[in-house]
């Protein structure tokens, strides 16, 4: 197993890098209704979780999402953030059993069902691996392969380590992530847990990622048209055009 990131999130100092504050353990809380949007704009929302460190905030992130927005709220896990945050807990928050991170023999084209299912797509945390599997179209787990047959809008919140976030790969998976419409948030300084210095990397806290999904929400929304006028309707008198 290889997680790809020892940052947490603790409250600390903007960075231009990160462009935001540091990470807090997201609960409705400790999170001031001022600081979240009023709305999401959609009602039905999964939330992938990949194997960074502060996956295991994640259960407080969807009860978030369910008491507060009153989303119905999905959960799938890859399989090295299942040994990072328990299933049954996120199973308890979300009232819904947790998506799998494989196809089964009998499920079918499950990661269509569920890309055609969700309104929004939050991944956070997201991890290198994660985003470049997605950034490359390299849909060979179940939570990628629903990123990538979405139409829905999607939210990225990358949480690596600190060299990472200045690498080729992470600014280029950045790059085609951006080129596809969806939204990145982060990454934000935070403690790194191998020595408990505040460096960039950590995955960004639940009120920003939420108002960037309600942007891209608003965003991405068909621009409303007027009703035809009733002279348009009306059938052409015959032989003429």
């Amino acid at each position: 197993m290889s997680h790809e990131t020892d940052a947490v999130g603790t409250p600390g100092p903007e960075t231009s890098a990160a462009g935001t504050a540091a990470f807090e353990a997201p609960t409705a809380e400790e999170a001031p209704a001022s600081e979240l949007p009023a709305t999401l704009g959609v009602k039905r929302v999964l939330v992938v979780g990949t194997g960074a460190i502060s996956v295991c905030h994640l259960p407080a992130f969807v009860t978030l999402l369910r008491h507060h927005f009153e989303a119905d709220t999905a959960v799938c896990l890859t399989r090295s953030a299942r040994e990072m945050v328990s299933p049954r807990a996120l199973e308890v928050v979300s009232g819904r059993p947790v998506i799998a991170p494989d196809w089964s023999g009998d499920s079918g084209p499950s990661h269509v069902s569920w890309a055609d299912w969700a309104e929004a797509v939050i991944v956070w945390p997201a991890t290198l691996n994660f985003m470049s599997r997605c950034a490359f179209g390299l849909a060979d787990s179940l939570p990628s392969a629903i990123v990538l047959s979405t139409c829905a809008p999607v939210i990225f919140a990358p949480s690596v380590a600190e060299a990472a976030v200045r690498g080729g790969p992470f600014r280029r998976a950045v790059r085609l992530l951006t080129q596809d419409g969806h939204g990145l948030v982060g990454p934000v300084v935070g403690h790194s847990v191998s020595n408990w210095e505040m460096t960039p990397g950590a995955c960004a806290p639940a009120d920003k990622v939420l108002r960037a999904l309600a942007d891209l929400v608003t965003r991405s929304a068909p621009p409303a048209t007027d009703p035809p006028h009733p002279a348009h309707s009306l059938p052409h008198p015959k032989g003429t055009r």
